[in-house]
């Protein structure tokens, strides 16, 4: 579903091979018929969003990739990058999309089992060793790997949204606390 999230902060180019499906855990999906949407947050956790230059290049970076498989996504993407506060070396972005942007979006996410839109997804990134998290609340899967080249990338799935984490993570453990803090501020 994702092109690679190619430069973001140490999660280096992507070697062009593909992920396995991995593991089966899950929480439940939303009820049929529940529409979720994403709103990017200004800041959740110990996380604030970027606005500058830097931000800039990466998302149009993220944008230009992915509209080059996929031109109806990459328009409708939601996409940001973060700063954890105090530590200017850990940065993250993150790419969101949901059943509502668009109807091809919403016959993606509802054709494939969120476990598949979370294998796509991080199969874009040169990660290894992937683990699946609880999902928390909101239910789907939330699966997190390891990068090849350091920092580690995530992404969860629900059938009515799929969003992805990517960057310089000390650890795949760290990302995946993260993120479901990132996706608790971001998906209604």
């Amino acid at each position: 579903m994702f092109a690679l999230m190619a430069g973001v902060a140490g999660c280096g180019s992507s070697s062009g091979t593909g992920m396995a499906a991995y593991g089966t855990t899950s929480s439940p999906s939303p009820p049929a018929g529940v529409q979720r949407t994403i709103k990017i947050p200004d800041s959740f956790g110990d996380y604030t969003r970027m606005t500058g230059a830097d931000a800039q290049g990466v998302i149009e970076a993220i944008r230009k990739a992915q509209a080059q498989q996929n031109p109806v996504f990459a328009a409708k993407m939601k996409i940001a990058v973060y700063e954890r506060r105090g530590n200017a070396q850990q940065r993250i972005a993150f790419i969101g999309l949901a059943a509502g942007d668009h109807p091809t979006i919403a016959q993606e996410l509802r054709s494939n089992p969120p476990s598949a839109e979370v294998d796509s997804a991080l199969a874009a990134m040169p990660l290894t060793g992937p683990k699946d998290y609880p999902a928390g609340h909101l239910g789907g899967t939330l699966r997190c790997a390891a990068g090849s080249h350091g920092g580690a990338g995530c992404a969860w799935g629900d059938g009515s949204t799929v969003g992805v984490v990517a960057g310089s993570a000390p650890s795949a453990d760290e990302l995946a606390r993260t993120t479901l803090a990132l996706r608790n501020a971001a998906e209604r």
